[in-house]
Parts: structure tokens; sequence; C-alpha cells
């Protein structure tokens, strides 16, 4: 009891929000701790004393925005954590309730489009995802998130006339791009924009050459791995371009137990080329 009455005793010259922000706070601290201790040891909790201290911090959310329902930012702590916890069916209808409060917050618009696109509704989807660019047209996630939105449902997009299929692709590989522009040094990013040359309705060899022997010169000899896969892609690119004596030499340097097999096709491909 006396804990509970420490939350709610107002100091000289404090106001009810500047106590509403205290304890969310306070709140968030104690979930992001938990983040802190998991990640620094994966083991540290059971799965049932996991499961227990979350719990209690849904009910600590939840406990607050009873009092404080038209709280924005608790509501997406809220909601976050509740799609953490696969919660999903919850967290869209708060993250529905935080943009009827405020309909200009892009994280808003990219958990609801999120949850839409992953429920099948491409063009509601779409829609959140491009308010979510619109609002913060420098953040890599919410263009990546355009560009796979239009990726995976192009077809819908098509049939329902939405684009063309020309301002499809260039809007798709404009996503991909900001994304890679805006986060260069994540490989995973440069690997989807090299790929999305082959999404389009006439695949862009040579730009996606292009694309894979810069990103080949950028990345350093001695990782391997990366190395190896740009050169499977670059040999990919350099079969459709009708230079398979160029990617038989790339693919002879590749030695990559895991690769085996991307490697062995890409062989037979060339096979059937020279035969």
């Amino acid at each position: 009891m006396f804990a509970v009455l420490l939350l709610v005793t107002r100091l000289p010259g404090q106001t009810h929000s500047d106590l509403n922000s205290q304890q969310l706070y306070r709140i968030s601290q104690r979930e992001q701790n938990i983040y802190q201790q998991l990640e620094i040891n994966p083991e540290c909790f059971t799965t049932e004393e996991l499961e227990r201290r979350l719990g209690e911090i849904v009910l600590a959310y939840s406990s607050y925005l009873s009092d404080n329902f038209d709280d924005v930012e608790a509501l997406i702590l809220y909601g976050k954590l509740l799609r953490r916890l696969g919660e999903n069916e919850h967290a869209f209808n708060i993250f529905l309730k935080a943009d009827e409060l405020d309909p200009t917050i892009a994280v808003v618009k990219q958990q609801i489009g999120n949850h839409l696109a992953e429920t099948d509704n491409g063009k509601a989807a779409l829609t959140f995802y491009l308010h979510a660019v619109d609002l913060e047209p420098k953040v890599t996630e919410y263009n990546y998130a355009l560009g796979e939105t239009l990726y995976r449902f192009r077809e819908e997009f098509l049939s329902d006339q939405l684009f063309t299929p020309s301002a499809l692709d260039r809007e798709m590989l404009k996503a991909f791009r900001t994304a890679a522009r805006l986060c260069p040094e994540s490989f995973d990013l440069q690997m989807r924009l090299g790929e999305a040359y082959y999404d389009l309705e006439n695949p862009d060899w040579k730009a996606a050459l292009i694309h894979w022997e810069r990103l080949r010169k950028a990345t350093p000899d001695y990782n391997e791995l990366r190395c190896q896969i740009l050169d499977l892609h670059r040999a990919r690119v350099l079969i459709q371009l009708g230079r398979s004596a160029e990617a038989h030499q790339l693919v002879g340097g590749i030695e990559q137990p895991v690769l085996k097999s991307a490697r062995d096709q890409i062989l037979e491909e060339i096979s059937r080329q020279n035969n």
C-alpha cells in the first residue's frame, strides 16, 4: 500500500501530467530492463519467469491506460509489447486507437500496416506504409516495408489497377533504393536491392550486375561467405547477359559448403546454355 501511495503523491509544483510521465517512464524502464538482461544472457529467465515478468508489465500498462486512455505514447508502448507477445489482434486495436487520437505518428502507421500486411490486406497496408513514409521519409524500416508490400502484393495491385506495371516497378525500386541508401552498412538491405532488379516485370540485368559488382568491391576479401554469395549473384546475372564463360570462371572459386547447391544449379544452367 505504501508503494502505491508513493506513486500518486504529488510533490509541490508537480502536475498530473508530470506524475503520469514519471509513471509511464517507470513502466517502460521495467520492460527495457528485461530486454537488456535477455540480451546479455538469453537464458537468465526461465520461460515461466519471463512470462510472469512480461505479464506484470502488460498489467501495468493496462492499469495506466485505464486512467490515461488518451496517452498516445503509452498506447504505442503497450501495442509494441503486445506484438512481442504475439497478441497481434489486440495490438492492432491499440494502434488503431493511437492513430485515431493522433494521425500524424509514422510508427503507428507502420505498426498498423504490419498487421494488415500479415493478414493479407495488401491495399490497406499499402495506404498506411505510404503515410508512414510521407511522415518520416528518412526511416529505413518504413521504406523497406513499402518496397516489400509492393513486391508481395504486386499481382493484386496490378489486377485492381492501382498501378501500371512500370509505375509499380518504379515505386518498388525507389523504396528499396531509399532503404539501402539510408542504411548503407546493412548487407541485407543491399542484397534486397540487388534482388529487386530481378523482380521487375522485365528484369534489369545490367543494373543488377553494376550493383553486385559495386557491392563486391566494397566487401572485404576476408569475409569469404559474403564474397562468394555476391559472386553467385554476379554469375547468375552474367548468364542472363549471355556471358556464360565469365560466369563459369566466377563459380569456380565458390567453395563454401552452404553455397554448393546454388553453385551446382548455376553450373547446370551454364551447361544448358552452352548445349
